[in-house]
């Protein structure tokens, strides 16, 4: 029970439908940052088809979201790497629905500071 609570509590502050995809492994707090350890799920459409097989993890990837207590929040996320036994390539499952292209933000978060601040790259807080 108590661990479903934290779970709902946890899934209000994290981009929508992220949990859906990832796990969280651990969370960690320092004095201006909040980390939050997230790590791909192994993909069902992937894992009952033998053609498929994981092979652990790329390095972490980095996503500022928003802000909470006035501490940053970033998400640290481990993406899966499958390889095709058929044809040996590797690839990864896309997670472009979280992250906005071309930056470092979740995507709500980018659209917020676009709406704040426009198109001009600024220096401000927690960004």
């Amino acid at each position: 029970m108590e661990n479903d609570v934290l779970l709902s509590l946890v899934s209000l502050m994290l981009p929508e439908n992220i949990l859906s995809r990832f796990s969280i492994v651990n969370v960690e707090k320092s004095l201006d940052t909040i980390l939050i350890y997230l790590d791909e799920k192994i993909d069902a459409k992937y894992a009952s088809n033998d053609l498929f097989e994981s092979k652990g993890f790329l390095n972490p990837v980095t996503i500022r979201d928003f802000p909470l207590r006035d501490k940053a929040v970033d998400l640290v996320v481990r993406r899966r790497r499958w390889i095709n036994r058929q044809t040996n390539e590797s690839f990864t499952a896309p997670y472009d629905e979280f992250k906005a292209e071309g930056t470092r933000y979740s995507k709500e978060f980018a659209v917020f500071l676009k709406e704040v601040y426009g198109d001009e790259a600024y220096d401000f807080p927690f960004a």
